[in-house]
């Protein structure tokens, strides 16, 4: 079978819709289909390792930022890129365009316009709207008007969980015979994982923060937590390693140092295998974020890693922890609780270990091999 992703995004940035389409095409490719990957100029030409098939960066991009505190990247095709992709697309003749957040302006929609009526047309929806202010009413209505207008345009449905399902207005009873719920995937395997040892025997508690730093991901938050942390629990060494960027940073950096906050250090620029390194020398996840988040895939990188994690308890985020402990995710922006959360697995590891094989099992469920499958299978149904 002959199968295009289309992606939106920039691959080579850090992302969950990202890492779920390298990984997806990867494993249907190991499934002896032909998969071309269309997305816009990648950042990082090395990222081109990433893919075991094709991947055509021809889409121009331009980062803007949305007034509920987050960003978005806009991508479209010059009339140049556009015509030499309609050659790509004759010559490999899909059987399949598979289009992840399509109603992202404007590459998905060009190249919707573009395939031949005979090829099936597959949508992945993987972004929430905020919970709450001025973003929940107007990215919520945006999304809700964006489902009516491509739902009838495509012939398969995928959401990544319920809570996003929710978010274009798709009831958990809904009637739509081409609409069905496929989780994110992780490379669980371990059996290969091999934690790290703690350079200082143990005495040291090493917290890792993995994200974009802007509003929504709760970064300042967990400065403030990790502030307080630093006080209560002075008889125990502890250090914060935060990976990522974004328009946050120069504001972190300067609160760190406003208050003498010891042991936090930033990695800006970092690969798949550097953040995976970087976890398995960590001892426990910390993700607060506050809204927008579907579903919760670095949880299962960590989980998938024997890592432990806590933070905010986000509706993406719970559906994930409903059987590891949700007592670990309190409500997004306490901060008390959030800091006493922390402060038990700090204080006590040995307690929470547990959670390290319920973590594991969690990730094996959602492992890349069995949701390639359920993807698979929506391919091959027949179309209505």
């Amino acid at each position: 079978m002959n199968i295009i992703q289309v992606c939106p995004y920039d691959l080579s940035k850090p992302g969950g819709v990202q890492n779920h389409i390298t990984h997806l095409s990867n494993e249907l490719v190991k499934k002896n289909h032909n998969v071309l990957v269309l997305a816009p100029k990648i950042t990082n030409s090395d990222f081109e390792n990433n893919f075991d098939c094709k991947l055509i960066d021809a889409a121009e991009v331009t980062r803007i930022k949305l007034f509920w505190g987050t960003t978005a990247d806009l991508s479209y095709l010059r009339p140049v890129a556009k015509k030499d992709l309609g050659k790509t697309l004759k010559e490999f003749a899909p059987d399949i365009a598979h289009f992840h957040t399509i109603w992202s302006p404007a590459l998905p929609k060009q190249v919707l316009d573009m395939l031949e009526p005979d090829v099936k047309k597959v949508i992945t929806c993987h972004d929430t709207p905020p919970d709450r202010g001025f973003g929940k009413f107007v990215a919520g209505s945006l999304l809700k008007l964006s489902a009516k207008y491509y739902f009838p345009k495509v012939d398969e449905i995928i959401s990544v969980s319920k809570i996003q399902a929710r978010s274009m207005g798709v009831a958990d009873n809904n009637d739509l015979a081409n609409f069905q719920i496929i989780p994110n995937g992780v490379h669980s395997h371990p059996e290969k994982v091999r934690r790290s040892n703690n350079p200082n025997n143990g005495e040291e508690f090493r917290l890792i923060f993995v994200g974009r730093f802007e509003e929504r991901k709760g970064l300042m938050d967990l400065l403030e937590v990790y502030a307080k942390l630093e006080k209560e629990v002075n008889d125990k060494k502890i250090s914060l390693l935060i990976l990522g960027d974004g328009p946050y940073k120069n504001k972190a950096q300067s609160y760190i140092q406003k208050n003498n906050l010891n042991n936090v250090s930033f990695i800006h620029e970092t690969n798949e295998a550097d953040k995976v390194e970087w976890m398995t020398k960590a001892d426990l996840l910390v993700a607060p974020s506050l809204y927008g988040e579907s579903f919760g895939i670095i949880l299962l990188e960590a989980m998938a890693h024997k890592l432990k994690v806590a933070g905010y308890g986000n509706p993406g985020y719970l559906k994930v922890v409903s059987e590891y402990g949700p007592e670990n995710f309190p409500s997004p922006g306490n901060k008390d609780k959030l800091l006493k959360v922390l402060k038990g697995h700090v204080l006590n590891p040995e307690k929470s270990d547990h959670l390290i094989e319920k973590g594991v099992k969690i990730a094996e469920e959602h492992d890349w091999k069995k949701i390639a499958d359920r993807v698979e299978e929506v391919y091959y149904k027949e179309k209505q």
